[in-house]
């Protein structure tokens, strides 16, 4: 790492450090937008600021080379890891995951088919938003098993499995930048991902379960063509339908033309995946894999053209008669250049959705990290920071 971009990190460390000092003084920080009181929110907003900024200094100034590399490894760690220090971070989504997973570890109930709100006196569900306790699972099998080991090990205690959900979250972001630094040896690429402040607040800060299906996503490509990648997008595609959107451009690429192993692996962890899941919870996590969470956001594409006075079901179908056509143009171009741009079509996704949220930006970050895609190196930090500043500040 060059002299002026190690300057660029150590400074972006440091804004990290005060955002963190701010969000201490919050009165409350599990929600958005942050709003510290008095000349801390001056703090957090200009540490915030400062620190996306000083992100996309950092990606351009990134060299080549093993020093290079080392260095924009250290300042990635140090920036994931920061937030910890924080209280809870600009969601309380660990709250519902908690519930929801004591359906099943605490009261040996089908989330698929038995909602949280059911064990009202549980105390998880007390603290979970009652909006989302009303509902079963939306997310596939993968997700339920990833969070059932923090309800496990934190039994009745909301302080422990916030920081457990905090705690895998993270882990799950280094393995990402781990697999990113082994596959491409690029500084830019490890900067890329780690450096990424909106990355940091939201799963070392908010401890969001994504950061796991981000890491089947990154194997996949990081191991293309063999049986750990048919692996990965199975498991991948058990959290939520992302990977399974996602894969047939993959498949494109090479215009399906990939090893019998890979091939193997895919089908055979598929259907195995189908027998474990089914035997467990019934069919219904086939639909919530599929569907998913669906509620409008307040930011994305439909929001934006419900807000221009269309009714929120022709907004939906806009978007995504729109994301159709920038998929085709996505998959043809992935059929004749061999180029699959999985992050531009995350973005795509992410825009053209009902349901967006800040911390999905991960998604075509990591993507084009691993990628080492150019354009989608754009698109994801154009992506993040207008969910950052729309989001998590108030100015």
């Amino acid at each position: 790492m060059g002299r002026f971009a190690g300057l660029v990190g150590i400074c972006m460390c440091a804004s990290m450090v005060l955002a963190v000092l701010a969000t201490r003084r919050a009165p409350v920080a599990a929600t958005s937008p942050i709003v510290p009181p008095g000349g801390w929110n001056g703090v957090w907003v200009g540490a915030v600021c400062a620190s996306f900024a000083l992100y996309g200094l950092g990606v351009l100034l990134a060299r080549s080379g093993r020093a290079a590399l080392v260095g924009a490894t250290v300042v990635a760690v140090v920036v994931q890891t920061l937030p910890l220090a924080a209280p809870l971070l600009l969601s309380g989504d660990v709250h519902l995951y908690w519930a929801q997973a004591r359906v099943v570890t605490a009261h040996h109930a089908n989330p698929y088919t038995v909602p949280a709100l059911r064990f009202a006196d549980d105390p998880a569900t007390k603290v979970a938003a009652e909006q989302w306790t009303k509902v079963t699972e939306p997310y596939g099998p993968s997700w339920v098993g990833l969070g059932a080991v923090p309800a496990l090990v934190a039994g009745n205690s909301t302080r422990a499995s916030e920081l457990l959900y905090r705690l895998i979250a993270f882990v799950g972001v280094l393995v990402c930048v781990v697999l990113v630094a082994w596959r491409t040896r690029s500084a830019r690429s490890v900067s890329f991902l780690g450096w990424n402040p909106l990355v940091a607040l939201h799963y070392a800060g908010g401890g969001h379960n994504d950061a796991w299906m981000v890491v089947a996503l990154v194997l996949a490509v990081a191991t293309r063509c063999t049986p750990a990648a048919g692996v990965a997008w199975t498991v991948g595609s058990g959290f939520k339908g992302v990977p399974a959107i996602l894969l047939p451009l993959e498949l494109a690429r090479t215009r399906f033309r990939l090893p019998l192993r890979f091939w193997v692996a895919l089908v055979g962890s598929g259907l195995a995946f189908v027998v474990v899941a089914t035997a467990l919870f019934g069919t219904g996590w086939v639909s919530a894999s599929a569907v998913g969470a669906h509620t409008a956001s307040p930011i994305g594409g439909v929001h934006f053209l419900v807000e221009r006075g269309l009714r929120h079901r022709y907004a939906v179908v806009i978007c995504g008669l729109v994301f159709v056509a920038i998929y085709a143009a996505l998959f043809r171009h992935a059929w004749t250049t061999g180029r699959a741009r999985l992050a531009l079509a995350a973005v795509a996704l992410c825009l053209l959705s009902s349901l967006l949220r800040p911390w999905y930006a991960l998604w075509p970050v990591a993507l084009a990290a691993i990628e080492a895609d150019g354009p989608g190196e754009f698109a994801a930090y154009a992506l993040s920071a207008y969910v950052l500043f729309t989001d998590a500040v108030q100015f």
